[in-house]
C-alpha cells in the first residue's frame, strides 16, 4: 500500500484527490519538538479522516528538548484535532538526530517519550529512523514498529534493533495529485487488510514489553503544562546543522497531474 507523509512544508493539501491517485495513507506532522507545533496539522488531520485516507502523526524528535512538553505538545495536539480514534495509526517519533547530546541521553529520552506517548495515546508508537543512527539508538528499540527511511533503488538498510519494517519511506521528491510540492513517498509491507489491522491495533501491533506503563502520570502531566501552546514558527533547513544526515534520494518522479504517485516501490523486508 502506497503513502505520504507531510508538513506545513507541503502547503494546503487537496486529500480527496490525494486518495484518488491512490494513497492509502499518510502521516502529518505535529510539531518539530517543542518549538514549532506545525500550523498545518489540524486541517490535515480532519481533511485525511473525510477524505477517507488512513491516517497517522509524527513528531520530529528533539532529545535536548524538554521530553515531556514533546509528549505534552502530541497528545493535547491530537486531542485538539478531535482525537486518535479507531483506525488511526499509531504516532510515530521521528528520530533523524542525536541533537548534540549523548547515545545514552538520546536513549533515556526516547524511552520516556515512548512510554509516555503509549500511556497518552492507548497505542504503542513507531520509530522512524535511518541505518546511519545505529551507533545511536543501539539494539534496545526493535521491539517498536519501524518505519525505515532509505532512498535507494532497492531494499533498504535497517538500524541496529530491527530486522523487519513496517513502513519505508523511499523517496523525499514525489508527485501526487493534490499536493502542490515535493513530497516523501512511503510503502506498507502488506494489502490494505493488513494495513488496517496494524491500525487498529492488529497481529504484530503489540505494545513492547512494559511500553507506557509507567509513563501514564508523566503524560498527564506533560499535557497539563503544555496543553495551551501557541503556534510558533517553522524551523529552516539551517536549524538541523549537526544532525545525522538523512539518506540520499535516489528516486525520480514525474508529473503531480498524473493521477497517481508516479514511483512504485515493491520490496519483502
Amino acid at each position: 500500500m502506497q503513502g505520504i507523509d507531510v508538513s506545513t512544508y507541503q502547503g494546503r493539501i487537496v486529500w480527496s484527490r490525494v486518495k484518488a491517485a491512490g494513497i492509502a495513507f499518510a502521516f502529518a506532522r505535529i510539531s518539530d519538538g517543542t518549538t514549532a507545533p506545525d500550523p498545518e496539522f489540524d486541517e490535515n488531520w480532519t481533511a485525511m479522516k473525510e477524505a477517507g485516507v488512513i491516517r497517522g502523526s509524527y513528531q520530529y524528535f528533539r532529545a535536548s528538548e524538554d521530553v515531556l512538553g514533546q509528549v505534552g505538545l502530541v497528545v493535547a495536539g491530537l486531542n485538539d484535532a478531535g482525537g486518535l480514534l479507531p483506525g488511526d495509526l499509531p504516532v510515530v517519533m521521528d528520530i533523524e538526530t542525536a541533537d548534540n547530546q549523548s547515545n545514552a541521553a538520546v536513549r533515556q529520552a526516547m524511552t520516556v517519550w515512548l512510554g509516555a506517548v503509549a500511556a497518552g495515546t492507548g497505542k504503542p508508537p513507531i520509530i522512524y529512523t535511518n541505518s546511519a543512527m545505529s551507533s545511536v539508538l543501539g539494539p534496545g528499540f526493535g521491539d517498536y514498529a519501524l518505519w525505515i527511511a532509505d532512498w535507494a533503488e532497492s531494499c533498504p538498510t535497517t538500524p541496529n534493533g530491527w530486522s523487519t519494517w513496517r513502513f519505508w519511506q523511499y523517496s523525499d521528491l514525489g508527485s501526487v495529485s493534490g499536493v502542490g510540492a515535493r513530497v516523501d513517498l512511503d510503502e506498507f509491507d502488506g494489502p490494505l487488510s493488513a494495513l488496517m489491522a496494524f491500525a487498529n491495533g492488529g497481529p504484530g501491533a503489540e505494545s513492547p514489553d512494559g511500553a507506557g506503563v509507567s509513563q501514564a502520570d508523566a503524560a498527564t502531566d506533560a499535557v497539563d503544562t503544555t496543553g495551551d501552546a501557541t503556534v510558533g514558527q517553522e524551523r529552516d533547513a539551517s536549524s538541523n546543522a549537526g544532525d545525522v544526515a538523512t539518506p540520499t534520494a535516489a528516486a525520480s518522479v514525474g508529473p503531480a497531474d498524473a493521477g497517481t504517485t508516479s514511483a512504485t516501490k515493491r520490496c519483502a523486508p
